[in-house]
């Protein structure tokens, strides 16, 4: 069986120049077509749910819905809560036996970003969590897809590299989820990436750097975050439109249908359709 770590997988991108993307989802027709695409191109799965996926399918049975999967497939999966925002809630994902946390802090000024961090680090390592995901800077969007067709950003909220330097040597997070022009949300005009900002972050911060916001962002500058350090990127938006949309496309196709797993198949493909293109685009197929 394999034993690497998500540790060792994010040091293996870094040093190879692929990036692991953080899947999320939050049904079980999403959690299968993710596995599918990862068992067909043999990659390593980083699967998220955020406190509202989690709340909707409850923290223990996404561990045992994953787990389930895991022993399955035989493949690297793990499982990150995903914009935890408190101490209780991720002590409560490490406890039902989640395998990453990510403590979203960014709400708070930065001293007092640390100083929760640190909690939630010297509470995660004691319990043997391999990695602890912080995050500097104000993440800005939402989940919506073409809702509008641009968003103006305030450069304003984007990571200091000052900032994440200090935060980084302070708390010890293995990563570091960082703002340079990234948002939540697919627009029509996605706004451009600053890459002499993340070149600045990267030559101060030790810490594995993680692109949030990824649904949307052109191909090349994706690729040029890696190639400047970005070891994981997440994709949440993408996933729920292709589930999303497919649902509402069933549905007006069969509107009298009423057996769920006569409408909910196609939303399987759907979903393991754009994560098989994510994991060949990173590069992270063939990599278990």
């Amino acid at each position: 069986m394999n034993k690497k770590t998500l540790k060792d997988y994010y040091t293996k991108a870094s040093e190879e120049g692929w990036a692991i993307a953080q899947f999320n989802w939050s049904t079980g027709e999403m959690l299968r077509g993710i596995v599918q695409a990862g068992v067909k191109h043999n990659s390593p799965l980083l699967l998220g749910t955020s406190e509202g996926d989690s709340d909707f399918v409850g923290l223990r049975q996404c561990v045992a819905l994953v787990e389930a999967y895991r022993k399955d497939t035989g493949l690297p999966i793990f499982l990150n809560l995903d914009h935890g925002k408190s101490f209780e809630s991720l002590k409560e994902a490490i406890d039902v036996g989640y395998d990453v946390i990510h403590f979203d802090g960014s709400d708070l000024d930065l001293e007092k970003n640390i100083e929760e961090t640190k909690k939630i680090v010297a509470y995660a390592k004691d319990k043997g969590i391999a990695i602890v995901e912080g995050e500097v800077g104000q993440l800005q969007g939402g989940s919506t897809v073409h809702q509008e067709k641009t968003i103006e950003l305030d450069p304003e909220g984007f990571t200091k590299p000052e900032d994440a330097e200090h935060f980084a040597k302070e708390t010890g997070v293995d990563s570091l989820a960082i703002t340079f022009g990234n948002v939540h949300g697919v627009y029509e005009e996605m706004p451009s990436l600053d890459f002499e900002r993340l070149q600045n972050i990267e030559k101060r911060v030790q810490s594995f750097l993680v692109l949030h916001g990824g649904s949307g962002i052109p191909d090349e500058e994706v690729s040029q975050a890696i190639k400047l350090g970005v070891v994981k990127m997440n994709i949440s938006t993408e996933l729920r439109a292709a589930y999303t949309d497919t649902v509402r496309k069933e549905l007006a196709e069969k509107p009298h249908e009423v057996t769920p797993y006569k409408i909910l198949p196609p939303t399987v493909e759907a979903v393991q359709a754009v994560v098989e293109q994510k994991i060949k685009f990173l590069g992270a197929a063939n990599k278990v």
